[in-house]
């Protein structure tokens, strides 16, 4: 029994040390990274929070990015540049996301009010071209109704489909099912999730050296909880999203992914087969949107199509920024 007390002691023992190394680690990383927050010139003040957002090039129109799920602005870093060489890019942090001040709910009102404001302060000419990947088709689906005769046109890559959630099985849904939010908090807040990312990549779908794959690794901290207030309100913002039904003569591109290594994060192929099939059908159906929309196929990216094939969103986001406003017919 002495023998089995002592080999449970220093056992307990020799967690609580490693656990505290990895706090220790995990804070002294974080003092680190936040010495490179940008100045307050790349902020824009709303009613007390602030709002991150990067502006390049000049003219008009205006190219905005808009992330997917719990995305920041760095996803857009090649494409902006790139684009900014011909017109006026902005790129942001939504509110609760890397740089960007938390916000109380996420509706597609707030995201709306957020975006527009950004615009208006950082003196953004009009008209918008709205360039948004994943989660983007439907937040950004507000805005858009909302500022109608200012849309010079869309690229959405890869978007999600208000509809989206209710025909996904159950099945498909807990094979995807993040922790929880308490449980990802815990292992960030001790340096797991950081030493995790160090040895595997954040995303399968690109090289663990690349960029996207750094980042999620060096600030997972400042995005999480802001990724999760977006995913536990999901449900919410589809219904929303699914009011808006129409964008009536607005230049809408569809960029639909192949996936030909498959799905992300869905190992069985009876499961992911069964995503692939409704994902395809879904992004046909956004076609409806527009009487002036096309479909574009990634063939060579699964779901990361800008950091995969950025060459080919650039030469969609060209076409439209040669489009004039007066061609369009508005509600």
């Amino acid at each position: 029994m002495k023998v089995l007390f002592n080999i449970f002691k220093w056992t307990v023992g020799l967690m609580l040390v490693f656990l505290m190394v990895g706090v220790i680690f995990e804070q002294v990383s974080r003092v680190n990274l936040n010495a490179k927050r940008p100045d307050n010139s790349q902020f824009v003040d709303l009613m007390g929070r602030q709002i991150h957002f990067v502006k390049k090039g000049r003219g008009g129109p205006t190219v905005v990015f808009e992330s997917g799920l719990g995305g920041d602005h760095t996803y857009w870093t090649e494409i902006q540049k790139e684009t900014a060489k011909h017109t006026t890019t902005l790129s942001y942090d939504r509110a609760g996301i890397f740089w960007s001040d938390p916000i109380a709910e996420k509706s597609l009102g707030a995201i709306t009010q957020d975006l527009e404001t950004v615009l208006e302060k950082t003196d953004c000419p009009k008209p918008y071209i709205i360039v948004g990947h994943s989660f983007a088709g439907i937040i950004t689906r507000q805005f858009i109704k909302e500022n109608i005769d200012d849309i010079q046109g869309i690229v959405w890559i890869d978007v999600s489909h208000p509809s989206q959630l209710k025909e996904t099985s159950e099945e498909l849904m807990a094979a995807v099912r993040p922790p929880s939010l308490r449980t990802i908090r815990f292992f960030d807040e001790i340096g797991a999730i950081r030493l995790l990312y160090t040895f595997l990549p954040f995303s399968t779908e690109l090289p663990k050296e690349h960029f996207y794959n750094q980042h999620a690794k060096d600030y997972f901290y400042a995005i999480y909880e802001g990724l999760f207030q977006e995913y536990e309100n999901d449900d919410t913002l589809f219904d929303q999203a699914s009011r808006i039904s129409g964008f009536s003569e607005i230049p809408l591109t569809i960029v639909t992914a192949s996936y030909p290594d498959g799905i992300e994060f869905v190992a069985d192929a009876r499961l992911a087969n069964q995503y692939f099939n409704m994902h395809q059908r879904l992004q046909k159906d956004l076609l409806n949107l527009s009487t002036r929309s096309n479909q574009v196929f990634a063939t060579k990216s699964g779901h990361h199509v800008p950091l995969q094939e950025p060459g080919l969103i650039l030469e969609e986001i060209q076409k439209l920024i040669t489009v004039p406003l007066d061609k369009h017919i508005t509600l």
